[in-house]
């Protein structure tokens, strides 16, 4: 029966048969995820990237190197869960940069790196 089917399928079979039941958990897993998880809204994405400096979603994608047929999908769709607390986590650290820099703009005896240091917003090197 497998010689009859096309080879692409066969391949995924394959994969399949091949996999780890853990793989399969985690497939389970992104599948809920990416399905019945909460999306950020368009509107809302639209807002965070303008908040993270860019036009809109095409701009921020270009600038990111994601491909144009995802940046349109994400205007119609939004994005998933992960995406959302990936955005939600750079605009809460550009936040936090934006008023250490206002905080430092008072303070003008210590050097920027140590100053952004000293509030946590760059790590010291190792």
């Amino acid at each position: 029966m497998m010689s009859r089917l096309p080879i692409n399928v066969r391949d995924i079979l394959n994969k399949v048969s091949e996999t780890s039941p853990s793989d399969l958990q985690l497939l389970a897993e992104r599948l809920h995820d990416h399905a019945l998880d909460e999306r950020m809204p368009a509107e809302t994405l639209r807002d965070c990237v303008v908040g993270l400096g860019f036009e809109g979603i095409a701009e921020f994608c270009a600038a990111a190197g994601i491909p144009d047929h995802v940046a349109r999908r994400w205007q119609r769709f939004g994005v998933s869960s992960e995406m959302r607390a990936v955005l939600l986590f750079m605009l809460a650290e550009k936040k936090r940069a934006e008023q250490a820099v206002r905080e430092f703009e008072t303070v003008t005896h210590v050097g920027l790196i140590d100053f952004l240091q000293g509030r946590g917003v760059l790590r010291k090197a190792q």
